[in-house]
């Protein structure tokens, strides 16, 4: 449920407002939706995957609370806000009871343009939730990045405004808990792109990663050498969400507004080995 070009957006949980609500607002760049007269301890449907399954259909078929009775402008609204470093393109995504820092949480996962990612508390943002569980920031050397790294500033295009750092949607593999999202850098004038295998209970890389997104395809094209056709990571949008299946991260990149020279790609990596 993401906005694009926003910095807000919402992601329906559910718990007892009339104990939790704000008369004050912090502000607004992320907020959780909350339905009232439910428990927060009421586990939801994990949210892994840009709109719930790999057909992108949008349909939580498991949903068991929301109905038209109780979605409306007397029980349902915002709780609470969040805040991020950048704007939010890809879709927030959302574990049940998972175990971190020492004790159980459901948890939203956001990534920003500013190339961070955030593990914040889905039911309150008080005490010990007040700051994220862990946020990880792609531009560290801790997550690859040579000293100095930079988001992507464009100036001569318009489709994303101000930076360019993570804009497809992560996927979660639920059965390791690593969370896959793919940063876009300025270092020492290049572009990079690369895959993360992130620990969704602490942020660290995990199976050796990141690894720099490299590729090639024989073809001939105005920006070809030799018959060969190669990756540009300044080029590629990585727009499309990345998915799962059959052990097999794959990504996707489309152009940033058509402009030449760029090719459509769709490369897969191991899982397990980000090979």
């Amino acid at each position: 449920m993401s906005m694009r070009n926003s910095r807000n957006f919402c992601v329906p949980f559910f718990g007892r407002a009339s104990r939790r609500r704000r008369s004050g607002s912090i502000l607004a760049l992320v907020g959780l939706s909350i339905l009232t007269y439910f428990q927060v301890a009421e586990a939801q449907v994990n949210v892994t995957t840009q709109q719930y399954d790999v057909g992108r259909t949008g349909q939580n078929l498991n949903e068991t609370i929301l109905n038209l009775s109780n979605v409306n402008a007397t029980k349902f609204g915002k709780l609470f806000s969040r805040a991020v470093d950048g704007y939010v393109y890809a879709q927030p995504l959302y574990l049940s009871n998972l175990l971190v820092n020492g004790g159980p949480h459901n948890v939203v996962f956001v990534a920003t343009e500013h190339d961070s990612v955030y593990a914040f508390d889905a039911d309150t943002n008080s005490g010990s939730n007040a700051s994220p569980l862990w946020t990880a920031s792609m531009l560290s050397p801790a997550h690859g990045a040579a000293a100095g790294a930079m988001t992507v500033a464009w100036s001569t295009v318009s489709d994303i405004q101000p930076e360019v750092g993570i804009t497809g949607t992560p996927v979660i593999d639920g059965g390791s808990n690593t969370l896959y999202v793919v940063s876009k850098t300025s270092e020492s004038g290049s572009i990079v792109q690369r895959l993360h295998a992130l620990d969704v209970t602490t942020g660290a890389e995990r199976f050796g990663g990141p690894v720099v997104i490299a590729a090639s395809v024989s073809g001939t094209a105005a920006d070809g050498t030799g018959g060969v056709v190669s990756f540009n990571p300044a080029q590629e949008n990585q727009r499309p969400a990345l998915l799962l299946m059959n052990g097999i991260v794959y990504i996707g990149w489309t152009a940033h507004e058509d402009m030449a020279p760029w090719h459509g790609w769709i490369v897969g990596y191991n899982a397990g080995t980000l090979q």
